[in-house]
């Protein structure tokens, strides 16, 4: 395939949403990859219709994508689109106690651990700190978002500092010492910062002199190989590495490592020990508060260890369906489609666009339980790395409760909408949506007719007068999307959407059409 050839597989239709053939009315590839928003209630359709139609394009196209789940039925829904699409085979279930169950790991249970993927993927700047601390925090306000505390005040503002710092310098300690770079190990340091012995806190210098006499076997004391001592272990550890290194290591590589052990011991040693209490539990707890779901349970069975699922997986074509859906796992649910879905959008973005490069998407019903900060910036760029992103959801409200109640709320929103190019309205009673596609599409000049009338009561006199005006009017009036057809038998099946496309001039001369989906009807609907 040359350059020539996929430039024309972008223009290549998709949908044609007039029935007509009409070129100002085809739907292309390239419209699909700057991101479609589907709105409509419950009931409305957007799954069954335009969200299905897309979703069969999308797999008999070849494409590879992710799914993120809420309802339990939806892994279903998915595993029925890949039959109709002959897919099946490129569908990968990630679930509860999921197992591979060909290649390389073929029998192992599926693992995402977001750090170890960080640690060993391919491109420039993998396993970077700045990158693990990104992790760290994006998961930190996942916690926040789900407890509703989504606006930050000044004083949040240096707790979250402050906790970057801390995992910042956890991290490189880890990474110094050479031990594994895992929550845990991050976990065990910050309890032994917190940790006291009969001659105070465990992290000082004589406790640091002990435990380099523990290395140099010159000192036989188990206790201080056990998790209370572990943070002044991992300084003696890197202490004595840094010996070696200073003949092993060109003298810039060796000043580095001293220059970040040096910023390292002073956190640890001196910055945090003359934190007052009350402050250093507050840092540490809050790391102790987001690591927490991954030390047990499901999260600790498939985001942690070695990683064995990836995301690079769907540029090969693969469907991964991460079916840990948020109406059975509650907040573990949002956190672990969260931390795929970020991870995700960072490898689509590193990826290189060949001539050869097939599209991916990227799914969510119900996406106001998975929309984050991030979004507006992956979306300003999907379209470059060939991503389609496809958001379903009821309303403009949905997004603008998880957004948080600050002023800043609705530009956030705004801006969401605006990076997902094509919007396709269904039926809806939300005023704020309605509201919002009628100024979207805009006004056209109407003619108004006025009717006046007079009468004289004396002289029984009796007048009429009759005229147009033009005037600026809504092209759609907000109370026209709460009587489109929703499908089901009361309707044929027939599931009535506005479309507009952002820089589309459609075959009726206007910025939107309006169009029907036949429905193949889902319960869950």
């Amino acid at each position: 395939m040359n350059l020539q050839l996929i430039d024309n597989y972008l223009k290549k239709t998709l949908i044609d949403f007039s029935g007509n053939n009409n070129p100002a009315d085809l739907w292309t590839v390239d419209d699909a990859t700057k991101g479609i928003s589907i709105l409509g209630n419950t009931g409305a359709g957007k799954t069954s219709a335009s969200g299905r139609a897309l979703a069969l394009k999308y797999l008999r196209e070849g494409w590879g994508g992710l799914v993120l789940t809420v309802k339990p039925e939806e892994a279903d829904l998915w595993q029925t689109y890949c039959k109709e699409a002959g897919r099946e085979k490129d569908m990968v279930m990630f679930c509860n106690k999921s197992v591979h169950k060909e290649g390389t790991y073929k029998g192992q249970t599926m693992v995402f651990n977001p750090i170890d993927y960080e640690l060993k993927r391919e491109g420039e700047g993998k396993g970077d700190t700045q990158n693990i601390i990104n992790i760290f925090m994006n998961i930190y306000r996942m916690g926040n978002r789900i407890a509703q505390e989504g606006d930050i005040s000044k004083e949040e503002r240096f707790w979250d500092s402050a906790l970057k710092r801390c995992i910042g310098k956890t991290v490189e300690l880890l990474k110094l010492s050479e031990h594994p770079l895992s929550m845990e190990n991050i976990f065990n340091i910050l309890v032994s910062c917190s940790s006291k012995d009969e001659n105070g806190m465990v992290v000082n210098p004589d406790v640091l002199a002990k435990c380099d006499l523990v290395i140099k076997g010159k000192l036989i004391d188990d206790k201080y190989l056990t998790q209370t001592y572990f943070c002044p272990m991992c300084l003696a550890i890197v202490k004595n590495k840094l010996k070696l290194d200073k003949e092993n290591l060109s003298e810039a590589e060796y000043e580095y490592k001293l220059k970040v052990y040096t910023q390292v011991y002073a956190y640890f040693m001196q910055f945090l020990n003359s934190m007052d209490e009350k402050t250093k539990f507050t840092i540490i707890e809050s790391y102790m508060g987001l690591s927490e779901p991954f030390l047990s349970g499901i999260l600790n069975r498939h985001f942690a260890g070695e990683t064995n699922i990836f995301p690079e997986s769907a540029f090969k074509g693969k469907i991964i369906i991460v079916n840990f859906p948020v109406k059975e796992y509650l907040d573990v649910g949002i956190i672990a489609q969260c931390v795929f879905k970020l991870m995700f959008q960072q490898a689509v973005e590193r990826r290189k666009v060949t001539k050869d490069t097939l599209p991916v998407f990227l799914w969510a019903d119900e996406a106001h339980m998975f929309v984050n900060p991030y979004d507006q910036l992956f979306l300003t760029t999907a379209r470059s790395a060939r991503c389609s992103t496809v958001y379903l959801t009821q309303s403009i409200s949905n997004y603008l409760a998880v957004m948080g109640s600050g002023q800043d709320s609705k530009s956030k929103v705004d801006s969401l909408m605006a990076n997902l190019s094509t919007k396709i309205f269904h039926a809806n009673s939300d005023a704020e949506t309605n509201e919002y596609a009628s100024r979207l599409i805009g006004q056209s000049i109407g003619t108004l007719k006025n009717k006046g009338t007079s009468q004289s009561y004396v002289n029984i006199n009796f007048q009429q007068s009759e005229g147009n005006s033009e005037q600026l009017l809504p092209q759609v009036q907000p109370r026209e999307f709460t009587t489109l057809r929703s499908g089901g038998e009361n309707h044929n099946f027939q599931v009535d959407a506005v479309i507009f496309v952002t820089g589309k001039l459609w075959s009726n001369k206007t910025n939107f059409i309006k169009t029907s989906f036949k429905q193949k009807f889902a319960k869950h609907e």
